[in-house]
């Protein structure tokens, strides 16, 4: 056999195995031999169960709280505090948004913060010490555990002066204000600025309850 005849030869054959093994791939190409890629699904974040009454529930609403009305709060995505540089959700502070879900931290066994997920910009989790039952205009009674009557500070702020008369307990009462303490962050108490007769100051959340 020649030379051009050997280099044919050796063409034909290897055409003949480059259409077998296309044809071999046209069988499988919907086999496992090609992969496809697909998203990875988000991961599905189980609120800590809870075994103690909460302040709200699922379906009760209540009341963003901030340290200025102007100032949006945070919402992280996880039930837990904020943590700088992760983004999320907002909400401005007098907002009322429903309770969607209830929650521990789910990171931190130790934090005994009790967590709410809300609706806003977004959705994200609020903790219970920026959440208020109580927003501006509305009307609620003074009623304390021990039946006393109430000091009304001059500042959102328990270490700021009192005035010298009291809001009596029972005291049918008007909320003109709602904040956390501008004064100090770390205080965890809600607010609120009620109008009492001819009074007008600040006394705690606790301090409140609502008509009816």
């Amino acid at each position: 056999m020649s030379a051009l005849h050997r280099i044919r030869a050796l063409l034909a054959s290897s055409i003949a195995l480059l259409m077998l093994i296309m044809a071999a791939l046209a069988c499988t190409a919907n086999d496992t031999l090609f992969i496809r890629l697909t998203d990875t699904p988000p991961p599905t974040i189980t609120p800590t169960p809870l075994s103690i009454t909460t302040k709200f529930r699922v379906g009760d609403s209540g009341v963003i709280v901030g340290l200025s009305e102007f100032a949006a709060v945070s919402l992280p995505a996880l039930p837990g505090p904020l943590v700088p540089g992760i983004g999320g959700a907002t909400c401005f502070p007098n907002t009322r948004v429903t309770v969607l879900d209830v929650s521990r931290n789910v990171n931190d066994p130790n934090d005994e913060t009790i967590y709410y997920l809300v609706q806003c910009s977004g959705r994200g989790w609020i903790a219970e010490y920026q959440f208020s039952r109580f927003n501006r205009g509305d009307r609620a009674v003074v009623k304390t555990v021990d039946g006393s009557d109430v000091k009304l500070y001059r500042q959102a702020d328990v270490t700021s002066a009192q005035l010298d008369q009291p809001c009596p307990n029972g005291t049918e009462v008007s909320v003109t204000g709602v904040t956390a303490n501008p004064f100090n962050p770390r205080d965890r108490n809600i607010y609120l600025q009620v109008r009492c007769g001819t009074l007008s100051g600040w006394l705690l959340e606790e301090q409140l309850a609502p008509l009816g």
